[in-house]
């Protein structure tokens, strides 16, 4: 190593150690996704289970069961792929699928459909 690359590591050490306290109120902020909580709403735990997967088509049977509008063939398709894999042991699968049909129905019951 030559002389002049002595300096340098306590320099970048010190600069670091001086830009710590900056950086540290940005540590303490929450998450942009944990910021954004509805006021009033209920905090939703979920786990990647067989019975959260049955949780979701419940909802998703019950949104087409109550729909006026036709339902969108990708609602029926996500849903009938969600539940095959969260029967054959894909919760995480099955559970995208699930919770991806149910924001197609709450986007006005497939209104970009028609």
């Amino acid at each position: 190593m030559g002389w002049f690359m002595l300096p340098v590591r306590p320099i970048a050490a010190a600069g670091l150690m001086l830009a710590l306290p900056m950086a540290l109120p940005l540590l303490e902020r929450p998450v942009a996704a944990q910021g954004q909580r509805v006021a009033g709403a209920p905090v939703e735990v979920t786990s990647d289970t067989r019975e959260y997967c049955q949780h979701l088509l419940d909802r998703v049977s019950d949104m087409v069961r109550l729909s006026a509008a036709p339902v969108p063939p990708e609602v029926t398709t996500l849903s009938a792929e969600g539940e095959r894999l969260c029967d054959h042991g894909q919760p995480k699968g099955g559970i995208l699928r699930l919770r991806r049909a149910l924001m197609i129905m709450e986007q006005g019951d497939g209104a970009a459909y028609r």
